[in-house]
């Protein structure tokens, strides 16, 4: 019984985050970002709007950033911004649930950004379990 319950919220769980991603696609009218990365494992990455997700070789991501600032400084602000979001994880063979990016990104050349991250995690699906994670990446705004 359990394992079907776990299979149930493992689909629920990667539903939402596919239609996540394709519902930002549908939006993204101020340009989108592409790029390589590691955060479930080696992958694409890409931002659309207030989208961030992640296609790796051990799943899929995707959060919605609801908080991005400038970090200032004395004389004004710098090319680096904070940011923090909310979305969900599922792994291609094991475990999905939720997780809360927060992490920096700075653009250094023109078109192009970086960003760095630590990644708090729930999971949910077979047993409810917290975890730290991390993500890199570099990305070209088209």
């Amino acid at each position: 019984m359990k394992k079907v319950k776990a299979q149930y919220l493992k689909t629920i769980i990667f539903s939402t985050v596919m239609a996540c991603s394709l519902t930002s696609t549908a939006y993204a009218a101020n340009g989108i970002k592409l790029g390589f990365g590691y955060d479930m494992g080696l992958g694409i990455t890409a931002q659309l709007n207030k989208f961030n997700g992640f296609i790796g070789n051990s799943g899929i991501a995707v959060d919605y950033i609801f908080a991005k600032e400038n970090i200032k400084n004395v004389q004004g602000s710098v090319p680096f911004r904070w940011y923090i979001g909310a979305g969900g994880y599922a792994e291609w063979k094991e475990s999905a649930g939720g997780r809360m990016p927060i992490g920096i990104e700075a653009g250094f050349a023109r078109n192009l950004d970086a960003y760095v991250q630590i990644i708090p995690e729930l999971k949910l699906v077979d047993d409810v379990r917290f975890g730290l994670g991390a993500g890199f990446g570099v990305r070209y705004q088209f």
